[in-house]
């Protein structure tokens, strides 16, 4: 058996290669992220195979990122048995052989190599994921930068109008509704408002928000504008149309994606709207999350990949039997269940059940009882997506 460990990287990754025997074959050797060292990788452990009369090749690499996914995918498609381990593993690995504080890539190599060579019967060879389970994966992440960049502009865009007219944050429901971005974007700022005719001004309003805004309420407005503490600076008008616009292109990218998320499910996954609390995007990041459910040997496997696992302490006579959850795993995984799990004990009479016993029999926390809730919606879940279920409330 030929053992072969990758430390991979954003330019180039660094290779080392043993035997079962523990002999050293080949080290020190890095290659370029480029299809033509793909290829020459692929010669070098062809060649060590064959030089050394040994059929069997396995090839160990951390996932970093999205570094390793080009070269995983290569090799997997070489016919090559490609592992990606938690690069937290190789580094105790690497830790656990010198007091030294000591790091390179070709130890870095090394220690993927030699993790490789001391759990070889716990490999777990890497296959392609399902299209759809990747799109979903794909989609649902880009859908939660996209909603965290528009949060920063609308915390942006709130500064600013709080600096040029305070008095507007009141005037609606919300800053961030539709008839309050369109008044931004076209007026700006107070003195703006100021210079505007009455009529003009009121049948903007009535315009934009459907006919809900009348006249009242134009002449309200006008009169908050006049009166304001505000800075009146033109400068800030300018500002304020780009996040406004900002927010708006946000806002239709968000929707294009959560459209092209809701097609997927309703063909491929229909089963897991079933679940209550699920929604369109819960579904999305917990499918997209857990990809193959089948690479996962347990139910406990799929926990501690949500990082909703606890952590075990025990040393000499103690042993801690409170303890919080490792919280190593998929964090948008673990966002997707506490979502679920806050719907679910509204919605189902088992759930809600289950949920005021922790709350009141059990005196748990809040958030202690919600996370033994989340527990057993990933078991329901678990069992709905590799059988393909239908849920029915008890």
């Amino acid at each position: 058996m030929i053992f072969v460990g990758i430390d991979v990287a954003s330019t180039k990754h660094d290779v080392f290669i043993m035997n079962h025997h523990g002999e050293i074959l080949s080290h020190g050797v890095s290659f370029n992220n480029t299809l033509s060292e793909y290829k020459k990788l692929q010669y070098t452990i062809l060649s060590i195979m064959e030089s050394s009369q040994n059929p069997k090749v396995r090839i160990d690499l951390e996932s970093t990122g999205l570094y390793h996914l080009n070269i995983m995918n290569y090799l997997t498609a070489q016919g090559f048995p490609v592992q990606e381990i938690n690069p937290l593993l190789t580094s105790m690995t690497s830790k656990s052989k010198s007091l030294r504080k000591t790091k390179t890539d070709q130890i870095d190599a090394k220690a993927i190599c030699m993790f490789l060579f001391q759990n070889q019967l716990n490999f777990k060879p890497y296959t392609p994921k399902l299209y759809n389970n990747e799109a979903l994966k794909s989609l649902a992440r880009y859908r939660f930068s996209l909603v965290k960049e528009m949060s920063q502009m609308k915390i942006k865009l709130y500064t600013l109008v709080a600096r040029s007219f305070p008095e507007y944050l009141d005037f609606f429901s919300s800053l961030h509704i539709k008839t309050s971005y369109a008044i931004l974007h076209k007026y700006a700022i107070s003195s703006v408002l100021v210079s505007t005719r009455i009529d003009c001004l009121s049948n903007f309003l009535y315009v934009s928000s459907m006919g809900y805004f009348k006249l009242d309420k134009a002449k309200k407005l006008k009169m908050l504008a006049k009166d304001t503490i505000g800075d009146k600076s033109d400068f800030y008008a300018i500002q304020i149309k780009s996040f406004v616009e900002m927010i708006w292109s946000y806002q239709s990218q968000i929707t294009t994606i959560e459209s092209e998320i809701k097609s997927i499910i309703d063909e491929y996954f229909p089963f897991i709207l079933t679940v209550p609390g699920v929604s369109y995007t819960t579904a999305a990041v917990i499918i997209g999350e857990i990809g193959d459910i089948h690479r996962f040997k347990s139910f406990d496997s799929l926990l501690a990949f949500s990082g909703m696992d606890p952590i075990v302490y025990q040393s000499g006579n103690y042993d801690a039997s409170n303890t919080r959850p490792s919280k190593r795993g998929s964090h948008y995984l673990r966002w997707a269940i506490h979502q679920v799990s806050m719907q679910i004990v509204r919605r189902d009479a088992k759930f809600a059940l289950y949920y005021h016993k922790k709350l009141d029999k059990d005196k748990k926390h809040y958030y202690v009882a919600l996370g033994h809730v989340g527990k057993k919606v990933l078991r329901v879940l678990c069992s709905i997506i590799k059988y393909r279920l239908v849920y029915i409330a008890q």
